[in-house]
């Protein structure tokens, strides 16, 4: 089968990239967002598409051509149309495809989607997730509708993730199980043996890009979660308002943390010791 890869260049797009490229598969195009950033994505969370260890140094490596995507995605029916494609595989990107490109492929358009659809459905869901304090995470493959990651499932597989891994490390261990859910929907495919499961809407979420009021957390969370999420998110310059009885700490970076036991609140010049709901969590903390 003929396949047209369209992405960005985080470790969700270019880990089942990379394994395509290296299977008997035919990738005949490789689509990314026209400019190194998509206007249209929210400036947070940036994708890049050139340099080093990119998705177009990859087609460039591989011989494979670049479909450069404008904002007005019906430009480029004409381009995607001639690579007579059977399958379109999405991952990471920033923009939902209209019925005009989702109607081309003769298979069907298909969405990597890093969580346990229809949980966390949207732009961010693994910041969402270890906000909330997930436990299961997990990779969805689904057919594209015109509803945002609302098309039927057509494989998932859960993914164990280790405490304090940053979202890029949770990203490449959901990118290596959802290479495998490509492989077997292309296998199965050529059988015509994919079983499409709906998505039951009654059990739906979905999630936005985050504000800078998402970054605050609480006591009242478990040591786990208030640690790994500070863990996972936490990026130069990002400050996590933390609330304890009167008094608001700037928390900078998590060190470690308890899960069982107790601890005393104990404030320092560059460090805290937080009493959570459960556990305890020590943290580097914005110096007065």
């Amino acid at each position: 089968m003929k396949i047209i890869y369209i992405g960005s260049s985080g470790s969700l797009s270019l880990i089942p990239l990379e394994q395509l490229l290296i299977s008997d598969h035919s990738i005949c195009a490789i689509s990314v967002a026209e400019g190194s950033l998509d206007r249209a994505q929210d400036p947070r969370f940036p994708i890049v598409l050139e340099g080093p260890g990119s998705i177009e140094s990859l087609a460039r490596s591989n011989e494979i051509p670049v479909i450069r995507l404008p904002l007005d995605l019906s430009q480029s029916l004409v381009e995607i149309k001639q690579f007579e494609p059977d399958v379109i595989l999405v991952s990471c990107f920033p923009r939902k495809l209209p019925n005009s490109i989702l109607s081309i492929p003769t298979v069907g358009c298909f969405n990597l989607h890093p969580s346990l659809l229809p949980a966390y459905r949207g732009p961010a869901p693994l910041f969402w997730q270890f906000r909330e304090g997930q436990t299961e995470f997990g990779v969805t493959l689904h057919r594209m509708s015109l509803q945002l990651d609302g098309g039927n499932i057509i494989g998932q597989l859960p993914v164990t993730i280790p405490d304090g891994v940053t979202i890029e490390q949770a990203n490449s261990l959901l990118a290596t199980a959802g290479y495998q859910l490509i492989a077997q929907a292309l296998a199965d495919f050529e059988q015509a043996a994919v079983q499409e499961i709906p998505q039951d809407e009654g059990i739906a979420s979905y999630q936005g890009f985050p504000s800078k009021s998402d970054f605050a957390v609480s006591n009242q969370w478990t040591a786990k979660r208030l640690f790994n999420f500070i863990r996972a998110t936490n990026e130069p310059g990002r400050i996590y308002p933390c609330t304890v009885g009167a008094h608001v700490y700037p928390l900078l970076k998590a060190i470690t943390y308890q899960e069982n036991g107790s601890a005393k609140m104990v404030a320092t010049s560059t460090t805290v010791t937080i009493p959570c709901a459960q556990g305890y969590v020590i943290a580097r903390v914005l110096a007065d």
